[in-house]
C-alpha cells in the first residue's frame, strides 16, 4: 500500500538557510558549555579529579539529552498542533533554555558567591542538565525537518548548509567564548550563548511557518506512549542502523577531546594559554571544516555520499594517530587542520544519507536515532576518557589520541562492510516501490 504524502516543493536558498538557524545556536551552546564553560565552572568548585567530575556530568547529561531528543522526535511525529508538527517543541525548548543556561551566573556574582558555594556543584549540574533538556527538545523536533520540508534532491545542499552553520556556531563558541572566559567574563559568555540559542529557535520557527504541517488527528500520542514506543520501529531499515553504528564510532573519535581540550593544552603545551591554544586549534579546524562541509554537501548530491564518508573516516584515523605523537604546537595545528578537512564530509554528508534512508512516516523517530551517533558518542567519550584522564599526563593524553584513531578506523570498517552501495541501492529501490520517492 502506498504511503500518502504531501508534495515537497523546491526550496529557496534563504529558506534552507533559515530552517537551519537553530543548529547554529544549538552548537554554539553545546561547544561553549561542553568544552569551555563546564570545565571552567567545575575547576572553580572541584579541587581534585576535575576531569572525572566533568566526565560524569557530561556522561549523565548526554544520556538525558539522548532520551529527550528521541522522545521529542517521536512526539513531534504525532503532534496535531495547529502550529505544525515540529514548531511547538522547537520554540518551547528555545524559550526555556535561557533561564537554565544562565543559572550559574549566580555563582559568579561577588555578592552571592560565598552564600551559594555549598550548592555550587548542584547549581552547575542543574544548569547543565537543563541546557541538555531544553536544547535537545528543540533539536529532536528539528532534525525531521530535513525529511518533512526539503525535497530529496536538495537534502545534500540543506545538510551542507546545516553542517556549515553547525561549525559556524562552534567557531563562535571557540573564538568569542574563549576570549570572554580568558578575560574572566564567564557570566557574559553564559548570557551570550543563552540569548543566541533562543533567538535562533524563534527565527527557525518563523521561517518554517506554513511549511510545518500538523499530523493527522488519529496519530496523536502522549508522552507515556511515546516512552514505551521509543524503540518500537514499524519499518526496520537495517542499513540505517549500521550507518548509525559507524557514525557513533567515528563521532567518538571526534568527541574524545570535547570535554578535556582545556586540560589537554595545560599538559601538552604549558607554554601557551589553554584558552588561546584552544582558540587557535578551533579556529583553524572550524574554518577548514566549514568549507569542507559546504563543499561536500554540494558534491554529495552529484557524486554520491558513501565514498565521501568512507574516505573521510579513514583519513581522520591517520591524522588523529599522528596528533598524539607531536610535541610541536605548530605541527599539532597543521595536523588538526588536515583532520578538519576530512571531518567536514562526515558532519555534512552523513545526515543527508540518514535522511535518505528514513521512512517518511517515521522521520522523527529515525532522525532521533541518527542523533545517537553524535549524542551517545559524546556521553561515552566523556565517561571513558574521563576515567582515562584521572591522572592527566602526556602519556594518558597520547592514549586518548591512539584510541580515537582506532575508533575512526573501526567506524570506517563497519561503514565499508555493512553500509555497502549494494545495500543502499536495495533500500532505495524498496522505498521507491512503496511510494516514498519525494
Amino acid at each position: 500500500m502506498a504511503v500518502m504524502k504531501r508534495a515537497v516543493e523546491k526550496r529557496s536558498a534563504s529558506f534552507l538557510l533559515g530552517m537551519n538557524t537553530l543548529i547554529l545556536g544549538a552548537n554554539l551552546v553545546w561547544v561553549s558549555y561542553n568544552t569551555i564553560l563546564l570545565p571552567t565552572l567545575v575547576e572553580k568548585v572541584a579541587s581534585g579529579n576535575k576531569a572525572l567530575v566533568v566526565g560524569l556530568i557530561g556522561f549523565f547529561g548526554t544520556l538525558l539529552a539522548l532520551l529527550v531528543s528521541i522522545l521529542w522526535g517521536i512526539l513531534s511525529d504525532h503532534s496535531t498542533s495547529r502550529f505544525g508538527k515540529r514548531s511547538p517543541a522547537i520554540l518551547t525548548g528555545a524559550l526555556i533554555a535561557l533561564p537554565l543556561i544562565i543559572l550559574p551566573t549566580l555563582l559568579l556574582a561577588p555578592s552571592l558567591t560565598n552564600t551559594l558555594l555549598p550548592f555550587a556543584l548542584v547549581i552547575i549540574i542543574v544548569s547543565y542538565f537543563g541546557m541538555q533538556f531544553s536544547t535537545n527538545m528543540s533539536n529532536g523536533a528539528w532534525w525531521p525537518l530535513l525529511v518533512d520540508v526539503v525535497p530529496e534532491n536538495q537534502r545534500g545542499l540543506a545538510s551542507g548548509i546545516g553542517g556549515f552553520l553547525t561549525l559556524l556556531g562552534a567557531a563562535a563558541g571557540i573564538l568569542v567564548v574563549t576570549s570572554l572566559n580568558q578575560n574572566g567574563q564567564t557570566a557574559w559568555a553564559l548570557w551570550l550563548i543563552a540569548i543566541v540559542f533562543t533567538l535562533t529557535g524563534v527565527i527557525n520557527v518563523w521561517v518554517i511557518r506554513g511549511s510545518d504541517h500538523p499530523a493527522d488527528s488519529t496519530e496523536r500520542l502522549n508522552i507515556w506512549n511515546a516512552l514505551v514506543d521509543i524503540f518500537n520501529v514499524r519499518r526496520r531499515v537495517v542499513v540505517f542502523f549500521w550507518l548509525v553504528l559507524a557514525l557513533l564510532l567515528a563521532n567518538m573519535g571526534i568527541n574524545s577531546l570535547q570535554f578535556y581540550a582545556r586540560y589537554f593544552f595545560q599538559v601538552y603545551f604549558p607554554q601557551v594559554s589553554p584558552d588561546a591554544a584552544y582558540r587557535a586549534m578551533g579556529g583553524i579546524s572550524l574554518i577548514v571544516t566549514m568549507l569542507a562541509a559546504l563543499l561536500s554537501g554540494l558534491l554529495s548530491d552529484k557524486i554520491g555520499r558513501r565514498a565521501m564518508i568512507l574516505w573521510a573516516m579513514l583519513t581522520c584515523a591517520l591524522c588523529t594517530f599522528l596528533m598524539g605523537f607531536t610535541s610541536n604546537f605548530a605541527a599539532f595545528l597543521l595536523l588538526a587542520g588536515l583532520r578538519a578537512a576530512t571531518t567536514g564530509p562526515i558532519l555534512a554528508t552523513a545526515p543527508a544519507l540518514a535522511s535518505d534512508l528514513s521512512p517518511k512516516d517515521e522521520a522523527g523517530r529515525y532522525m532521533a536515532y541518527n542523533n545517537l551517533s553524535t549524542g551517545l558518542s559524546g556521553g561515552i567519550s566523556a565517561l571513558v576518557f574521563g576515567i582515562l584522564l584521572v591522572n592527566m599526563t602526556r602519556t594518558t593524553f597520547m592514549y586518548l589520541f591512539v584510541i580515537s584513531a582506532a575508533l575512526f578506523l573501526a567506524g570506517g570498517l563497519v561503514f565499508s562492510s555493512c553500509v555497502s552501495q549494494k545495500k543502499l541501492d536495495e533500500q532505495f529501490k524498496a522505498a521507491e516501490e512503496i511510494g516514498e520517492t519525494i
